[in-house]
């Protein structure tokens, strides 16, 4: 007999903690309403917020079109509106298709007759007008954003995607365990990869081995990706349409192996690792992999509490200007970035850049 899902990841009370400090972060940054948009049940299809906040996601596939009965086809996301009280969680999947015990969203609102002329609709009877803030404006799709707008004139929408921030740096103990999780599932996943391309295994291959492992451990992913030989001195990532083919590397081929995605729990990882196909680097692959290495062990070294990314940088610079890099060719300027719902704001820069926009080093 199959055991059945737990239905939350987190107690109630661990969502009523979130909603308060999005509320004082709302407050702070002078919002009386905000609106949280998720795609549906996508890999990169930004399940992250909303899930967060409510233990909710629909089964659509991300940008479903129009179909018979569904409205105005907004049906596969989902928003949650924070104004004032318990938030309200508003969606257009068709009550037979939602499974309510894994909401923990203070009220929910169904639109199933279309999501954004319903929230529209909703939002004109509520008397909400004005200013309201929006966190996933990269969510919705050009035709159902044009449509949402044209149908709430009352609304002036502000963007500000950096709202649940400081909300979601708070962990937890049961989301740290979370995240422990997912980092032990990357972390055999990553080296099933990597033990797959030191032999001269093929990149499909050593793909499958991590799919599996993360398959089974019931987490997912967004992008397997493989690089090897030439390419990998050119590309971060492997530039296949899937990310790894069926080529294998030669002996003496720098290899590069990295998984990124919702890996558990909707909390997104994204380690990669670099070495030499046969294990025998000669003296530049070997300057190159251990000088990696030493900037990594130099900006963990120096985190501990209060410190930024800002400040991480400034600190692993010189390191890596002693180990040859950036020297030969243009870079991606950072070591690092947060990881939460996403990718995160923040991120560990090389050097010192000036100025945070935002106020925050």
């Amino acid at each position: 007999m199959s055991k059945a899902p737990d239905a939350m990841l987190f107690p109630r009370e661990e969502y009523e903690a979130r909603w308060a400090r999005v509320a004082d972060a709302m407050a702070a940054r002078g919002h009386e309403a905000l609106i949280v948009w998720q795609r549906g049940a996508g890999t990169f299809d930004r399940v992250g917020n909303v899930y967060w906040l409510t233990n909710f996601t629909t089964m659509g596939t991300g940008q479903d079109p129009p179909e018979e009965g569904l409205g105005d086809g907004g049906y596969t996301f989902s928003a949650v509106l924070f104004r004032g009280g318990e938030p309200e969680l508003h969606y257009g999947q068709p009550e037979a298709e939602t499974d309510g015990s894994r909401v923990v969203c203070g009220k929910m609102v169904n639109h199933a007759e279309g999501l954004m002329t319903g929230i529209a609709d909703y939002l004109k009877a509520a008397g909400v007008e004005g200013k309201v803030a929006v966190v996933g404006d990269d969510v919705l799709p050009g035709r159902y954003d044009r449509l949402l707008r044209a149908s709430t004139p009352q609304i002036e929408w502000v963007v500000d995607e950096g709202l649940l921030a400081g909300p979601q740096k708070v962990k937890s103990a049961r989301e740290l365990e979370i995240f422990r999780k997912g980092g032990a599932i990357a972390t055999e996943a990553l080296g099933a990869m990597m033990e797959v391309l030191l032999t001269g295994g093929e990149g499909a291959e050593a793909a499958a081995r991590a799919a599996a492992i993360i398959v089974k451990a019931g987490g997912g992913y967004h992008r397997l990706d493989v690089c090897h030989g030439p390419r990998s001195e050119h590309f971060l990532l492997s530039n296949d349409f899937y990310g790894y083919d069926r080529s294998a590397p030669s002996a003496g081929d720098m290899i590069r192996a990295w998984l990124m995605g919702p890996i558990y729990g909707g909390y997104w990882l994204d380690p990669g690792r670099s070495a030499v196909c046969g294990g025998k680097p000669n003296p530049a692959q070997r300057a190159i992999l251990e000088g990696a290495a030493d900037i990594v062990d130099a900006i963990c070294a120096a985190i501990r509490p209060g410190i930024t990314p800002r400040e991480l940088g400034i600190i692993a610079e010189p390191v890596a200007r002693r180990a040859g890099y950036f020297e030969a060719r243009e870079y991606v300027p950072l070591f690092g970035h947060g990881l939460g719902t996403f990718f995160e704001p923040h991120p560990i820069p090389v050097g010192d850049p000036g100025p945070d926009p935002d106020g925050a080093m």
